[in-house]
């Protein structure tokens, strides 16, 4: 473990638009004299914190291990001055150390209206004034050697010893590293130890830990635009354990660490002054709202609610709520919109069936297919139990219903959770309460 000592504060803040909202929140947080987190925070962070449990762990209080980030460190692919195919990794400097700029490289892809396109891009001529250190201190990695090394390269999950001599691999990580990787292996030998009844007196272990990604663009099988170089921010997963006969008998205590796709879930970081330490859960806009929600309650203007068939949903404090209506055959919204007052049962529990399913681990279906079998005394209803296939995958879902009769308050309703996502200061002053 190192012995270098984390003095800032960090927080984490995941944003369902993507990549400027999370980076503006960090930043907030990060405040003047601290920044937005890079790679090298992560590793900092990781070696800093151990994971509270090997075999899982809390969500609503999790490690630097436990999470993914998006980070300020960036990677970019091109064409060297000398005529040779080269990855360059910057960590925090260059083109893509702000928020413009990260905007600007992925533009390749956002403006594109035909959607053909992949990945950021910045000019040759940027790549170049990276290369000589304009910016900074990059790494430097041949890519067409190293390309030749594997016979699936960015595909595969590499082991213990083939991490520490990986190039790409400690590019990405940067000075620390060997620090990192040897605690990561450390860790997977004791949960195989503690989980799997790793016996040592068989042999030392090599564990597979960790996967270089490649981008979405890909950088085996597309050649970059001339003119330009491939432009990406780096993310590293939370640790999963994958079984598999390419990794042995038991399963690997892993991670990936690659390029950030624009369409990519997003988590940032901020870093107030200091290194990092454990870097603390962010505010969670629909936990807030669902803990909170008579804290953010807000005028309708209404005196009666509007007509229709309703949807019940019963919040952590076992309070029910009618939903923010859903428009046509999709999922159910699960926003809360008005407080029930009072509510009776309807009949007894039946079932109804969609023809709306798609081959997705969601459950879709219109409310005219509930109202179909529903009493006409009912005004709302709620779903019970878990929706399944009448014939197996691919085949109409079912599922139960009860009606209700309610009465609810159309006057107030809690704030939207899109307006809460985006209200930093009261999003934070709710996460203090707790």
């Amino acid at each position: 473990m190192s012995e270098k000592t984390a003095t800032g504060e960090a927080m984490s803040f995941f944003h369902m638009d993507g990549f400027v909202p999370s980076f503006r929140q960090a930043s907030r947080f990060a405040g003047d004299k601290g920044h937005v987190g890079t790679m090298l925070d992560v590793v900092d962070a990781r070696l800093a914190t151990p994971p509270k449990h090997l075999n899982g762990y809390d969500p609503s209080n999790p490690t630097p291990w436990d999470q993914y980030f998006t980070t300020m460190s960036a990677e970019y692919v091109g064409m060297s001055k000398g005529g040779i195919k080269i990855l360059l990794v910057a960590h925090g400097v260059g083109p893509m150390a702000t928020e413009r700029g990260v905007v600007d490289a992925y533009k390749w892809q956002t403006s594109d209206k035909t959607r053909g396109r992949e990945g950021g891009r910045i000019t040759i001529d940027e790549f170049h004034k990276l290369e000589s250190g304009h910016y900074g201190p990059v790494e430097v990695v041949e890519l067409e050697t190293y390309l030749r090394r594997y016979q699936y390269p960015f595909l595969s999950i590499l082991s213990a010893v083939e991490a520490f001599v990986d190039p790409v691999l400690r590019a990405r990580l940067g000075p620390r590293a060997s620090e990192y990787l040897t605690e990561h292996a450390r860790l997977a030998i004791e949960f195989y130890k503690k989980h799997h009844a790793y016996d040592p007196s068989s042999g030392p272990m090599n564990p597979y830990i960790i996967q270089p990604g490649d981008a979405s663009c890909s950088y085996v099988y597309q050649e970059v635009e001339e003119g330009f170089a491939f432009a990406h921010l780096l993310s590293i997963g939370a640790i999963s354990q994958v079984q598999g006969n390419d990794y042995g008998r038991l399963p690997t205590w892993s991670c990936d660490i690659g390029p950030h796709g624009w369409g990519d879930g997003t988590r940032m970081f901020g870093v107030r002054e200091g290194d990092a330490g454990e870097i603390r859960k962010g505010p969670d806009a629909r936990k807030l709202l669902l803990k909170h929600w008579r804290e953010l309650m807000e005028p309708t203007g209404l005196d009666q609610a509007p007509g229709g068939l309703m949807v019940l949903m019963q919040l952590p404090d076992e309070t029910w709520f009618t939903q923010v209506p859903k428009k046509g055959a999709r999922a159910d919204t699960y926003e809360p919109e008005f407080l029930v007052k009072s509510m009776q049962q309807v009949g007894e529990a039946v079932r109804f069936y969609t023809d709306s399913n798609y081959p997705v681990p969601i459950f879709r279906y219109d409310r005219k297919e509930v109202e179909a079998v529903l009493p006409k005394s009912a005004n709302a209803y709620a779903l019970v139990g878990e929706p399944d296939f009448t014939n197996g995958v691919g085949s109409r879902e079912t599922c139960l219903v009860q009606g209700y009769r309610v009465e609810v308050d159309p006057t107030h309703r809690p704030i939207k959770e899109k307006v809460l996502e985006n209200d930093y200061d009261r999003m934070m002053q709710l996460l203090n309460v707790e």
